[in-house]
């Protein structure tokens, strides 16, 4: 019961009474380690995590790591490891008794990690897992098992310049209708624009229109099945080849070209993530963030991006380390971790807080975010992104009918994956 009524004072406390409320988030160390653990495992010295060296991040997670040692007596060390090398590092250190016990990746790197047995499975009640949403545990399970617990997740969205587009379309049709009466390349203006080209970006629509990459079938992929060349891949491509020969979109539209566009005011809006807030904050648009609007009436459905903490295969206090991983993603962690690095928390009671849900550029991502689909996370990902790529490209060209180019993507797709195998 105090648990619960330090959970509703929380949005009456800012600062360092914030910081004084992770003291007594979740349940007694000794009883979460006997859980985990039937009283077996003893409890340890110290923990060491490994977190991403991104200075602003490292100081947060060392500030949650300060709190559970005061509340378990336990050490936890952080130290700073690139979010991209910690896989690899972990390899090599975990065999030698040098790994964490704690490791964080994003999630499409998950697959990965479970079939070199770098990570360890979490056996996690359904009341500790449903506070996250779907998509972002989803995204955490590989082949039917769940391998860690999200604390961030990003996804694109549609930001608009408020002076120039007052309010969002109901519909994507809506949206385009808007584009068509608000673009005059001669000028360099535009009423919408994005990387088309760039199969990220671009993927939501496939998505509404019937596309997929591998099928899905009760939480495991069959990557010999991939939808990327079947009626609705391609209904997408001849939808988004249709934009380009109007010159809705320019056929060479980089990252920089949206951002300048946009920045410039002659962009009305555009479909970014949240890492180009900062930039456009800085050039003073009165800018706002929404999800994308309807397709078909269906609700676009955008790639999500998720970093989770995961308990390394070679920790000697598996207990222990599962007990720091949901203390660094309760809810008074994660408010906490919002509030000093921006990063947006995949946990539904956070979505709800007037924090997050009254603040109208975080809200735009969160709830797009809260409608997106997990990038795979199986290593056959990785034969995708080229072959795609190139398809989606030689579309926006002319130089390939989307037929041509989406069938020629998928057999690449799987002579790669093919050999990738052997």
């Amino acid at each position: 019961k105090g648990v619960q009524r330090m959970k509703k004072r929380l949005s009456m406390w800012m600062g360092l009474l914030l910081v004084a409320s992770l003291l007594l988030a979740g349940c007694g160390p000794q009883e979460e380690g006997d859980a985990q653990s039937g009283g077996s495992e003893e409890k340890p010295e110290k923990l060491v995590v490994w977190a991403n060296n991104d200075p602003v991040q490292l100081k947060n997670t060392r500030k949650v790591a300060q709190e559970y040692e005061k509340k378990t007596g336990i050490k936890v060390e952080v130290v700073p490891v690139d979010l991209l090398k910690q896989q690899e590092k972990l390899g090599l250190d975990g065999p030698a008794g040098k790994g964490a016990d704690l490791v964080t990746w994003p999630h499409d790197q998950l697959g990965e990690a479970v079939i070199k047995g770098l990570v360890r499975p979490l056996e996690l009640e359904s009341d500790v897992t449903g506070q996250f949403s779907e998509s972002a545990v989803q995204a955490l399970t590989y082949d039917g098992e769940l391998y860690g617990l999200p604390y961030v997740t990003e996804s694109i969205a549609l930001i608009y310049n408020k002076k120039l587009m007052p309010e969002v379309p109901e519909s994507f049709e809506e949206l385009i209708d808007f584009a068509k009466k608000n673009t005059e390349p001669a000028e360099k203006k535009y009423g919408l624009l994005f990387e088309g080209a760039n199969f990220y970006y671009s993927y939501f629509l496939m998505d509404a229109m019937g596309g997929y990459i591998f099928k899905e079938d009760g939480g495991k992929v069959n990557t010999e099945d991939i939808g990327l060349n079947n009626e609705g891949s391609k209904k997408a491509m001849e939808t988004l080849q249709g934009w380009y020969q109007e010159k809705l979109l320019p056929i060479k539209v980089t990252a920089d070209t949206v951002n300048g566009l946009f920045k410039e005011g002659k962009a009305a809006a555009v479909i970014n993530g949240p890492w180009a807030v900062k930039d456009y904050e800085q050039a003073g648009v009165d800018f706002a963030v929404a999800p994308l609007p309807h397709i078909d009436g269906k609700t676009p459905r955008t790639f999500i991006g998720v970093k989770g903490w995961y308990v390394s295969a070679y920790s000697k206090h598996p207990a222990w380390a599962t007990d720091l991983l949901k203390f660094f993603t309760s809810k008074e962690s994660l408010l906490l971790r919002f509030q000093e690095t921006g990063e947006i928390p995949p946990r539904k009671d956070l979505l709800e807080d007037p924090v997050i849900k009254d603040d109208p550029v975080v809200s735009g991502f969160a709830k797009q975010a809260s409608n997106g689909i997990p990038m795979p996370n199986v290593p056959e990902m990785g034969q995708v992104w080229e072959p795609i790529g190139n398809a989606i490209t030689f579309v926006a060209q002319g130089k390939q009918s989307p037929e041509k180019a989406l069938n020629d993507a998928v057999s690449m797709i799987k002579e790669k994956i093919q050999a990738q195998k052997q």
